[in-house]
């Protein structure tokens, strides 16, 4: 079911007043994440973005209840209840997003800054604009819009948090306190991800899981001369490389342990040839000389991106740079392994896996060390079926001429699988406007507007078309 349009006219009405007043007032908001801003707390600025927030909703939805969560030494967040509207008995929407931002990054265009608002062809410039300070007045605009014209919709919970930019790694206290509060939502809406273009709504099924960890190969306790030592002392580097191989195709880039790799589902490989099809992720970056991507195919290098697992080298210690190398026998090679792991594997068992094919059976029985893990498993969301893909697939026929695109993404975002386990039943919503040229975390960060009033309208179809009776 589609709107009258009076509701779009409203939505559209909102996105030059009301609401972009409101998110202009936020980009001046220097809010940054504790991990940029160490006097987070003291200078109280993201709690500050709480507030505006809240003071912002409730002159929208005086009704509405707005909570700041706070405990020390933990970001606060925003908990909103909207009442359900005209007898609405159905399941309650859940709303996701946040209220961090990233620091300045660097020179920003004439006439721009991270804390100035702007307004050029469409596009509204300012740290925050689309990550990810848009998706709060989204959501709001979307409901103030149904209200103001006397459409039903059931009880619905948000939180916008003030962490994202920093891991998320206190959210989930705040998430499973509101989780018997919220019960089984229709659906959880996030609008904080990836739009490959203005074409259509772009729908995030899947993300990849991530393992971090330092590898120090050690022979020495001191360095001794190349030409006196080498021959009889193994180079700590040949032991790292053979210790790799264990683990990763040198030729093919082909990870090994199976702990690190997963059967891909029949609907998942039929969507990536799809995207692939109508886009190659190949041509987006920057190759230097001759250079080849990694996949022969657009549909490979997608799968590859996105349910294959793959290792790279992040940062080594123990390495002199080349202009400073000496004849010397180094003590000891460390290196920085980042992995990207399918979205169904199980990243610690895989962590643990990664040790002992590293740290077994070691050539020369030389030391190896184990530092710094980190392992957060990936995401998967069942791709949309019954009433909730029948209203995406109209109003994204309706909005946009489309019908929505689905996207499986190669990073990771912890507060997925969080979500996931909190609300174990509720199908997702993962889409976003931040386009290619968004320039999120950079400078001259923009919020496409046009973009911005369609997801509102589409927001809005998709909480009035949640069904009465799912109780």
């Amino acid at each position: 079911m589609l709107l009258k349009s009076e509701v779009y006219e409203t939505i559209q009405n909102l996105w030059k007043n009301e609401a972009l007043t409101g998110l202009q007032d936020f980009i001046r908001l220097p809010a940054l994440s504790r991990a940029f801003d160490p006097e987070w707390e003291s200078k109280g600025i993201l709690k500050q973005a709480l507030v505006l927030a809240k003071d912002w909703g409730k002159v929208q939805l005086p009704h509405a209840t707005f909570e700041i969560l706070e405990s020390p030494t933990i970001p606060p967040a925003l908990k909103i209840r909207i009442p359900a509207f005209q007898n609405h008995n159905g399941k309650p929407a859940f709303l996701y997003g946040h209220l961090d931002k990233q620091p300045e990054a660097g020179e920003w265009a004439e006439g721009l800054g991270p804390w100035l608002p702007v307004i050029k062809d469409n596009l509204l410039y300012g740290r925050g604009s689309v990550d990810d300070g848009y998706n709060f007045f989204l959501c709001l605009t979307a409901i103030k819009a149904l209200e103001d014209h006397g459409v039903s919709h059931p009880e619905i919970f948000a939180l916008f948090e003030t962490d994202e930019e920093s891991g998320s790694r206190d959210l989930a206290s705040y998430v499973n306190a509101m989780a018997p509060e919220v019960g089984s939502p229709a659906f959880i809406a996030i609008a904080d991800l990836d739009a490959l273009d203005q074409s259509r709504i772009w729908l995030t099924q899947s993300l990849r899981g991530s393992i971090a960890l330092t590898v120090r190969v050690s022979v020495l306790n001191s360095p001794a001369h190349s030409g006196m030592a080498s021959g009889i002392v193994p180079s700590s580097f040949r032991i790292m490389r053979s210790l790799l191989d264990r683990i990763e195709n040198a030729e093919t880039g082909e990870l090994l342990l199976p702990e690190l790799n997963t059967d891909i589902p029949e609907d998942i490989l039929n969507c990536i040839e799809k995207l692939a099809a109508t886009a190659d992720v190949r041509k987006k970056f920057n190759w230097a000389g001759e250079t080849t991507a990694a996949g022969n195919s657009a549909f490979e290098a997608l799968l590859q991106n996105t349910w294959k697992p793959s290792l790279c080298i992040t940062g080594a210690d123990g390495l002199p740079s080349c202009s400073q190398a000496g004849n010397v026998l180094r003590t000891s090679t460390t290196l920085k392994l980042s992995l990207r792991t399918p979205p169904t594997v199980d990243a610690p068992k895989a962590l643990e896996a990664l040790k002992q094919a590293l740290t077994h059976d070691v050539p020369y029985n030389a030391t190896v060390e184990i530092l710094d893990t980190e392992a957060a498993s990936g995401f998967v969301s069942p791709l949309p079926t019954g009433w909730l893909l029948e209203s995406l697939n109209q109003s994204s026929q309706s909005h946009f001429d489309h019908e929505p695109g689905y996207v499986f993404c190669g990073a990771s975002i912890g507060t997925l699988p969080m979500f996931s386990k909190a609300f174990p039943d509720a199908p997702f919503v993962n889409t976003g406007a931040l386009g290619p040229s968004s320039n999120a975390h950079a400078p001259n960060e923009c919020l496409d507007l046009p973009y911005t009033v369609k997801l509102t309208c589409i927001f809005a179809d998709l909480i009035a078309n949640i069904p009465k009776d799912h109780q």
